[in-house]
């Protein structure tokens, strides 16, 4: 079974990215959220380097359910990797 955290390329855990709202004009900040609730539940729990299937357990949804908000996350944050969308999500004060 593949492991589906994001690959560090040295077999680790998942690296730590850092990066600015402000480098991202589709990020707002404050009030501005623009993510759902259950989308920055996500994002915290991504911030451990969890992996799709620890996310669901601790949220008590399907896998499938955190994929499509994992997606929804980063579709609406420009991000590449979740690791990015929930640092960029920490960095708008969101989480």
């Amino acid at each position: 079974e593949m492991d589906d955290r994001e690959d560090t390329g040295d077999g680790g855990r998942p690296r730590e990215v850092v990066v600015s709202a402000h480098d991202h004009p589709h990020v707002g900040t404050g009030d501005d959220v623009g993510l759902t609730e259950r989308e920055r539940d996500v994002l915290r729990i991504a911030l451990d380097g969890a992996s799709v299937k620890e996310m669901a357990a601790r949220l008590h949804l399907s896998q499938g359910t955190v994929r499509n908000h994992v997606s929804s996350s980063m579709l609406k944050m420009d991000a590449r990797t979740r690791a990015e969308a929930a640092s960029l999500a920490r960095a708008a004060g969101w989480l």
